[in-house]
């Protein structure tokens, strides 16, 4: 199995090479993905994450391992995830993980001595997977989730899937439903338990400093949270009709989820007849402010009075509905959310979410928040529920020091 995905990975390489020559955002970060883990002398724990989501969803596991004094290399799949990351851990040296192709995985695995790999979610990478239980390691999937749209497609496919979940040692799930799927794939059942979502353990983003503050200018704001294409159209819409409707002083923020759409996001505004300043640059005498900096928005939310989270009226699944609600904000939403089903379904009954079915209902669902006073109140009531429901970190955490205190055993 491993000798034909590595055969399809080397045979998509003309297509690669085309999107390297016309598309500049593919081409960053390629020497890095070309390259293996740096060297160590002692066995390291390889922590790997996708994106801005996944990392910060792993950011309370790695705060824990450090605590330990354990020996980490971290890797992400995305450059913003990568910055977020280096962020947040500045001496920890995270960088983009290199592709998935055996010879480059298996290198990869005996430079830095990987003796336990977590996979943070859904990042199922068989070359890297195989690699390290070769070299006699361990194979951990933290916070595992499918979701309800990935996972007919892993059925689908899993014959091809089988051989690598078998080399896999542990499943941490999210929730039962998730370690139903994971067995339904093929992994045995006594290596698959449900310990909870690493998201649940992040705590609640520092209120916003005063350069961010002053950067933004005064309140109130309509924040548009990880938005995507059409969707800062329809907000720009929503915020003209709530400014008409008497809402004369509402500002709007607009945070695109990739920060190379910034100029992008600028240009739409401006066509829509706003003046526009970005977060970098002071924008606290524009209508519109496009932040353009990375790992702000969970302080951001802080500041706004109406929230909408990006991701669910494009078609692209949402993103982290917890994270305003843990600062006391309530939040607005499109019917895509499919990777946030487990989220919803713990946010619904708090009275938190405010669910539209397309662009045209945003404004009016907006308007009728912007009328009452007390619009965040069940935000501010929903987080002692929330905080219930941590602990994932602690119980993964021991599940990986547990898997490399096996692995120094046997070597």
């Amino acid at each position: 199995m491993i000798a034909l995905y590595n055969l399809a990975l080397v045979a998509a390489f003309p297509l690669a090479a085309l999107a390297l020559l016309f598309s500049p955002r593919a081409r960053l970060g390629v020497t890095e993905r070309l390259r293996p883990l740096p060297q160590s002398a002692q066995p390291r724990i390889w922590v790997h994450a996708a994106s801005v989501g996944e990392a910060e969803a792993a950011a309370p596991l790695i705060e824990r391992l450090l605590a330990r004094g354990l020996p980490l290399v971290a890797t992400t799949l995305t450059l913003t995830g990568r910055d977020r990351l280096r962020q947040r851990f500045p001496t920890l040296g995270a960088r983009l993980a290199p592709l998935d192709l055996w010879p480059l995985a298996r290198r990869s695995v005996r430079r830095a001595r990987v003796a336990v790999l977590v996979l943070v979610e859904t990042e199922l990478w068989p070359s890297q997977i195989s690699a390290v239980a070769a070299a006699g390691g361990e194979v951990v999937v933290a916070s595992a989730r499918l979701s309800e749209r990935s996972f007919p497609r892993y059925r689908w496919a899993r014959f091809l899937f089988r051989p690598v979940l078998a080399r896999v040692a542990v499943v941490a799930a999210q929730s039962e439903t998730d370690a139903e799927r994971f067995r339904a794939l093929g992994f045995p059942a006594e290596r698959c338990s449900v310990e909870g979502d690493l998201k649940l353990d992040r705590a609640p983003s520092e209120p916003a400093g005063e350069g961010l503050r002053e950067a933004l200018g005064a309140g109130p704001f309509l924040l548009g949270g990880s938005t995507h294409p059409g969707e800062e159209e329809a907000l720009l819409a929503a915020w003209q009709q709530l400014r008409a409707g008497g809402a004369h002083g509402l500002r709007l923020l607009l945070v695109p989820r990739h920060p190379e759409r910034v100029e992008a996001v600028v240009g739409i505004a401006r066509r829509a007849g706003a003046s526009v300043g970005l977060r970098t640059q002071g924008a606290a005498a524009a209508d519109v402010v496009v932040v353009d900096s990375v790992g702000e928005l969970g302080s951001i939310y802080g500041l706004a009075e109406l929230v909408f989270s990006g991701g669910t009226l494009a078609p692209v699944g949402g993103h982290n509905l917890v994270e305003p609600v843990q600062v006391g904000r309530v939040v607005v939403h499109g019917p895509h959310t499919w990777n946030q089903r487990a989220h919803e379904r713990l946010l619904q009954p708090l009275g938190v979410l405010h669910r539209v079915e397309s662009a045209e209902e945003l404004g009016p669902a907006l308007a009728r928040l912007w009328c009452k006073s007390d619009r965040n109140a069940p935000a501010l009531a929903a987080r002692a529920a929330l905080a219930s429901h941590r602990g994932a970190a602690d119980r993964i955490l021991e599940l990986v020091v547990d898997a490399y205190a096996r692995v120094n055993a046997r070597a």
